[in-house]
């Protein structure tokens, strides 16, 4: 079985939503288990809001294997699709935006954005082919 699911594994993969949903736990149990190394938008934090999405979108120009993460990802898939009129930005994209974790307030308002802007890009993404997983 165990085999069966590394056959499978997806070479470029997005795991979005809001904060606090298991986003980093879920992307560094898939690195562990496919050996594929993960990018979080966390890492873009020195960056205002919009260059953070922007920057992360073009991470998902480079070739995989790679996993994504973050709140920004779904700005940054927004961006992506803008800019590409063809194609599918990851082979695999995960949605996750139930609380793991109790959120402040700030953080209900962030997962309430990131919540519009997938509803506005999910059936672009659907279109263009990519493999969806929103639990």
């Amino acid at each position: 079985m165990a085999e069966s699911l590394r056959a499978l594994r997806p070479s470029r993969t997005i795991v979005a939503g809001g904060p606090r949903s298991g986003k980093s736990h879920l992307a560094a149990k898939l690195s562990d288990y496919y050996a594929i190394p993960v990018h979080g938008t966390d890492e873009l934090l020195g960056l205002g809001w919009s260059e953070s999405s922007l920057a992360a979108s073009h991470w998902l120009e480079r070739p995989g294997p790679w996993i994504c993460e973050g709140v920004a990802m779904p700005r940054a898939l927004r961006k992506w699709l803008a800019r590409h009129p063809k194609g599918s930005p990851a082979d695999l994209v995960i949605w996750v935006n139930a609380p793991a974790e109790r959120r402040n307030a700030g953080q209900e308002a962030m997962a309430k954005g990131c919540a519009t802007v997938w509803s506005e890009i999910l059936p672009e993404l659907l279109a263009r082919g990519a493999r969806v997983i929103a639990p």
